[in-house]
């Protein structure tokens, strides 16, 4: 892979914690196969000390914005001075450019994996799914399942308050879309995606429950470091399985436009 050099743009990848992270081993390579001198590279920002790092961070002038992932997203959308229309809508961002000093912020995550789920063959218009996750991954996963067409969409979430506000937000955005809380049962839903932390490690509980699990269900899992045992799961009982990477090698093409500022269609 071509070493970064002066020319280089850099993409700071914000996280908390920072040692699950591999984005950099596959989006490189992708920028690099673009033809872009581009380069992204972990680092480690706690929560409390985001703002005043994306601060310095302008000041930079290679830097041309940042990248964020766990669990920055809705914190770092307010920060932003201006968000783009899918960041305005789910109130996260994963995108951030810098404009003399300003931060711009967008929302990728939705968009990225439902173009992942279509080259895998997993559609979504006219089907159910179950979106386990309220985070800033999970609100941006729900809003563009119902930009596609879901006919039924199941939030889950551990606290039961953040479903019930991304339950709101969705109905409030498209009253016709039936969507509302729910348990994280597998059963009766056409896909299922998983938009949770859980599985970023070995041991982790599953995020959700698979034992009615039918081979007719899609299973998705936003996690892009390893094969989930979600993942793991849904194919022992014959379904279409798709973890994460394919949603973030779909970004690369419109992080690459943002940061340049041009429109990303």
């Amino acid at each position: 892979m071509k070493q970064p050099s002066g020319k280089t743009r850099y993409l700071p990848l914000l996280a908390d914690p920072v040692d699950h992270v591999k984005a950099p081993s596959f989006i490189n390579p992708t920028f690099e196969k673009m033809g872009l001198d581009y380069f992204l590279y972990p680092m480690h920002v706690r929560p409390q000390n985001l703002e005043s790092v994306v601060r310095a961070l302008t000041k930079v002038d290679n830097i041309r914005g940042v990248n964020l992932t766990i669990p920055h997203k809705e914190a770092m959308a307010k920060l932003c001075d201006e968000r783009g229309p899918n960041a305005e809508l789910t109130g996260t961002v994963n995108i951030v450019r810098f404009e003399d000093g300003r931060l711009i912020g967008e929302m990728f995550d939705g968009v990225g994996l439902v173009m992942g789920q279509k080259e895998h063959g997993i559609e979504l218009s006219g089907r159910s799914a179950l979106i386990s996750g309220a985070g800033g991954a999970g609100r941006a996963v729900a809003f563009a399942y119902a930009r596609e067409g879901v006919s039924r969409l199941g939030i889950a979430n551990r606290s039961p308050e953040r479903a019930e506000r991304l339950v709101a937000d969705l109905k409030a955005a498209m009253p016709d879309l039936e969507t509302m809380v729910v348990d994280a049962d597998a059963a009766g839903w056409d896909v299922v995606c998983n938009c949770t932390s859980l599985g970023l490690h070995e041991g982790d509980a599953l995020p959700i429950a698979v034992e009615r699990l039918e081979a007719g269900t899609d299973v998705v899992d936003i996690i892009a470091v390893r094969d989930t045992e979600l993942m793991d799961a849904g194919t022992a009982r014959g379904c279409k399985v798709m973890g994460g990477v394919p949603m973030a090698v779909a970004q690369v093409a419109a992080f690459a436009k943002f940061l340049r500022g041009e429109p990303v269609e």
